[in-house]
């Protein structure tokens, strides 16, 4: 609960009016057990006979109740519950636990409450040791770059790499990206850590350049905070710079995250990065951020599709065609595309199939150390596998080709146009009635010597009975059969392909779409002798 908020809203009066309503409705909730007040916006229940669903549903109703205030607060109140397991604790520390299961779900408005348990106390031990080590960790080198393969969906060769950073620790191992990013973006040392990869990369990719062995464009991730609290260009071009390599091998993947701050400097510092002759990658599109926003606001070499929707490919329908449709708007836009997050044969082949041009996930490759590739490189990085660098130009031409678009021969278009004569029609009490049609409606009308809506609707009542019985039919078939119904006609000399599918009916109003094709303009190519 936010203190702050409540007297902001009702003054101080109001509040203590607020606060005391609370303190009746808790103390009945939980009546019978020790209600205090720790201090701030946190209060502590102890109790001796509750189990843990009780307390849950206790807080649903707090939450209910207090909703219904006549100031009319939505102040969702949170809950951290820490469960005594016999052993002899001082009562801070039990306090200390269930309000750190409480920060946990802050900001989570889904959620009510959360337990503190042995996974929940094993992080927060890692995030200890991880305030209490960095430095060292910095001094002696415990952060290693492991690269994950990315490979071209029409060849399957792999044609990049993503640096991703490691830490391995002496005491505690492999400590969790999730676990150290978190903290280091908290205490804003992210900037240091995204400087090292960076080094480190370029260093590596001079090293694989001079190896006589294949080598690929290897992604670094940036964050906002390395546009705010680092000179983000010039850390960049002094890596290139001094391990000389050119700046098309080395691509740069900016966070959804870090668009909605202030700063301006990071438009300016993306527009220098491209025209110096960077590739930025707009990364974790669709992860919840203003993914769309960014499009309109800034320009992107490609998008980064955020594995959460590849996670439900197989489960939810809606995930492929979300997929298809950033796919398509990225085609449109004369963007890139990446999946990231692939870990089957069939989550590939459909990502083939839409025509996404870059897949990365674990079908084709975990991450792993530069040594592991060094000790393998026929197997990992050698000609058979490995996509020549010539061939990126080429086949990054052809992955502009939007193969879900009815229109494939056009690239980048920046407009929406549907080549396809088409209409929404209604019958109102036995009387045709066009509702839209689009351009390319229109031309076929005039392809076919008709110039107006009206004029097509009277003469082909007056002087096509035929046809207009034909296409009366397959109105009532496709009302009927709830499917597209195909006739064809000839209208003023001309062979007609009209497709008619039913809507919807209300009373004497019904609805249809209606698609043609004029075959008589098409015509049989000529062959010429081989």
């Amino acid at each position: 609960m936010n203190f702050k908020t409540i007297n902001q809203r009702f003054s101080y009066p109001g509040g203590n009016t607020y606060l005391c309503k609370f303190r009746d409705v808790l103390k009945g909730l939980f009546e019978g057990e020790t209600v205090l007040r720790a201090g701030a916006d946190h209060l502590v229940v102890i109790s001796l006979n509750l189990t843990v669903e009780d307390i849950a549903t206790r807080v649903k109703e707090l939450n209910l109740v207090m909703g219904r205030f006549e100031g009319g607060l939505r102040n969702q109140i949170k809950a951290g519950i820490y469960v005594a397991d016999g052993t002899p604790q001082k009562p801070i520390v039990m306090m200390d636990r269930a309000s750190l299961a409480c920060r946990e779900i802050h900001g989570m408005f889904n959620k009510e409450y959360a337990v503190f348990d042995d996974e929940l106390n094993k992080k927060h031990e890692q995030q200890q040791y991880v305030l209490e080590h960095f430095e060292e960790a910095f001094e002696k080198g415990y952060f290693k770059v492991f690269y994950q393969p990315v490979v071209r969906a029409l060849t399957g060769k792999v044609c990049g790499y993503e640096a991703l950073a490691r830490w391995i620790d002496p005491v505690r191992g492999i400590i969790p990206p999730f676990i150290f990013i978190e903290i280091f973006e908290k205490f804003h040392l992210i900037h240091r850590l995204d400087a090292l990869i960076i080094e480190q990369a370029c260093k590596d990719i001079r090293d694989d350049m001079d190896s006589g062995y294949a080598y690929e464009p290897v992604s670094v991730n940036l964050s906002r905070l390395d546009f705010e609290l680092s000179d983000i260009k010039k850390i960049v071009d002094d890596a290139v710079a001094k391990y000389n390599i050119p700046k098309k091998y080395l691509n740069l993947e900016v966070t959804e995250s870090a668009f909605p701050s202030q700063n301006t400097n990071l438009a300016e510092t993306i527009k220098a990065f491209r025209a110096d002759g960077y590739e930025v990658w707009l990364d974790d599109f669709g992860s919840g951020f203003s993914s769309f926003g960014n499009l309109q606001s800034y320009d992107f070499d490609l998008l980064k599709i955020d594995m959460s929707f590849l996670r439900t490919l197989d489960t939810n329908p809606k995930s492929k065609l979300i997929i298809a449709s950033i796919v398509d708007m990225a085609k449109k836009l004369g963007i890139h595309t990446l999946a990231e997050g692939v870990e089957t044969k069939e989550q590939y082949e459909y990502l083939k199939m839409i025509g996404c041009e870059i897949i990365q996930g674990y079908y084709f490759g975990k991450p792993m150390p530069v040594e592991e590739y060094q000790n393998n490189r026929e197997k990992y990085c050698g000609y058979e596998v490995s996509e020549p660098s010539e061939l990126k130009k080429y086949y990054d031409t052809i992955g502009t080709v939007n193969l879900l678009d009815n229109c494939p021969l056009i690239i980048n278009r920046n407009t929406i146009i549907n080549f396809m004569p088409t209409a929404l029609f209604e019958l109102i009490d036995g009387r045709f009635q066009f509702i839209y049609t689009n351009k390319a409606f229109s031309d076929f009308m005039a392809s076919i010597g008709a110039r107006t809506h009206e004029q097509i609707i009277s003469e082909f009542i007056d002087k096509f009975p035929e046809e207009r019985a034909m296409l009366r039919q397959a109105m009532l078939d496709t009302e009927e059969q709830k499917i597209p119904i195909d006739c064809a006609m000839t209208i003023y000399s001309c062979k007609l392909i009209v497709a008619v599918k039913f809507l919807n009916r209300t009373g004497s109003r019904t609805s249809f779409v209606l698609t043609c094709r004029n075959l008589s303009k098409i015509k049989k190519p000529k062959y010429g002798h081989l």
